[in-house]
């Protein structure tokens, strides 16, 4: 199979857009995107939805998409910027998406906090979902008032009258994932970052949010195989019961697979999103996590299980004051109870996220985007978007200069596409190629297609007319 996809790259007219969407994890932010993306849409816009780690992205010399509007997944800094937007793409606003709001408490107050923004992640607009994320960024990470935009969270809209038609069935659910329909089926939303996170990933993050990051990690993986004992325990006690243990995005899990190679009961599903299995499945589970917001907007029961405690300063303030499931017995009485209260209060969630039953957030971020759009206002100066281009030395340095031209680019890409030639220079090229190709393949299930955004904007409309 050819990894280097000579000349897919080059593009002779640049795209002109209004707003352009990046992703990370399909499973956590594609809906939601689409949602926006169908009500901009809708009212006139040119908008398109592009994969961080398309390798069509990572090879481009040159921009091929001009956006008034890019919308990134996450914008703490230079370098965080830098990655997603490489050289594919110019703009001349940015919105952060700010996926994850909510933070560590250790971090909330401490201005030098990975997540606490710098650089041109203090000038960029900002999605937050409530009023304590608000705070925050006023007073820890001094952000403009006016950049910083309280809509709510747009994905809660699925879980609301008319969107939460969106979501297959249970039947249809089931019946895709060949899961038997007339026995309790039950959702653990994993919040461990799986088992298999190699050294460099953790002294990245150990470098982000302080070097015990490490000892939060050892938590989450004797809590999970704690968790994943107790789940096989009552799988192999009762074959009416059926797990399905949704991975982290991005995180799968060793443990988890011995677990489903021995009990029948017991799936590993990483397609779908959150909250398609929060409303079809018969109760959920998860730990130090937000997903007991996306139950509660869901109407649907769900457990906190903590068999160990928490490192100091990792527990969600979210869930600060929530009842929390420490021990077999306790997980065991909660699996078969009729009638259960709901661990979080209400004022705890509504501290975090923006509850307006009147106007879905999604419209609140459609205007929202409108403004920022045709408001000078928040537009980048130049020297702003100088400082978070990606940054080249050397022979790349020269290589991306010259190759901006088609007339050498072009040749350059046929002396690369010819095997036998053979040079110290032309091998470090191919060999930069096939990584991003490699990159893109290693992260297959992540990739979207303009079909698939089409369907699920089709689903949306589906849901929103069907009223």
């Amino acid at each position: 199979m050819d990894l280097c996809g000579y000349g897919r790259e080059i593009v002779s007219v640049m795209r002109e857009l209004d707003f352009l969407f990046v992703y990370e994890h399909k499973v956590r932010e594609l809906e939601t995107l689409c949602l926006v993306k169908y009500e901009l849409d809708r009212r006139g816009y040119r908008t398109e939805i592009r994969y961080i780690e398309d390798a069509e992205n990572a090879l481009a010399v040159k921009p091929f998409i001009h956006t008034k509007v890019l919308l990134v997944m996450a914008c703490y800094d230079n370098h965080a910027l830098a990655w997603q937007v490489k050289d594919y793409v110019k703009f001349d606003k940015i919105i952060d998406m700010q996926w994850e709001n909510i933070v560590y408490p250790k971090d909330e107050d401490r201005v030098d906090a990975f997540k606490n923004y710098k650089e041109i992640g203090q000038d960029v607009v900002r999605v937050s979902w409530g009023r304590q994320n608000e705070q925050r960024m006023l007073q820890v990470a001094h952000m403009d008032p006016r950049k910083l935009k309280v809509i709510g969270h747009a994905g809660m809209d699925f879980l609301r009258y008319p969107l939460s038609k969106y979501y297959l069935s249970r039947e249809e659910l089931f019946t895709k994932y060949q899961i038997p329909i007339e026995k309790q089926v039950i959702l653990f939303a994993s919040p461990y970052y799986g088992d298999q996170l190699d050294e460099n990933y953790i002294a990245d993050m150990c470098s982000r949010f302080g070097n015990n990051w490490v000892d939060y990690y050892q938590f989450m993986c004797d809590s999970q195989s704690q968790v994943l004992e107790w789940m096989e325990t009552v799988c192999k006690n009762d074959e009416n019961l059926f797990f399905i243990f949704r991975p982290h995005p991005g995180h799968p899990s060793y443990c988890a697979q011995e677990v489903e190679k021995r009990c029948p009961n017991f799936k590993i599903i990483g397609g779908e999103s959150v909250k398609q299995w929060i409303v079809t499945c018969d109760k959920v589970y998860t730990g130090n996590s937000s997903v007991v917001v996306e139950a509660f907007f869901a109407k649907k029961m769900c457990q906190l299980l903590f068999p160990l405690p928490v490192t100091e300063g990792f527990e969600l303030k979210l869930i600060s004051d929530s009842a929390k499931i420490r021990d077999f017995e306790s997980f065991k009485q909660s699996v078969y109870a009729v009638q259960e209260d709901f661990p979080t209060p209400v004022g705890s969630i509504e501290e975090i996220y923006l509850v307006d039953w009147e106007k879905p957030s999604y419209i609140k971020f459609a205007d929202m985007a409108e403004e920022v759009l045709k408001n000078d206002y928040y537009k980048l100066t130049r020297e702003q978007l100088e400082q978070c281009r990606p940054v080249y030395t050397g022979v790349t340095k020269w290589v991306k200069k010259l190759s901006k031209c088609d007339i050498l680019y072009r040749p350059y890409l046929k002396l690369l596409s010819m095997e036998k030639l053979k040079s110290g220079f032309l091998e470090k090229q191919r060999t930069i190629r096939q990584q991003a190709y490699r990159i893109e393949q290693e992260h297959s299930h992540e990739l979207t297609s303009p079909k698939e955004i089409q369907e699920i904007c089709g689903r949306i409309e589906k849901a929103l007319k069907d009223v």
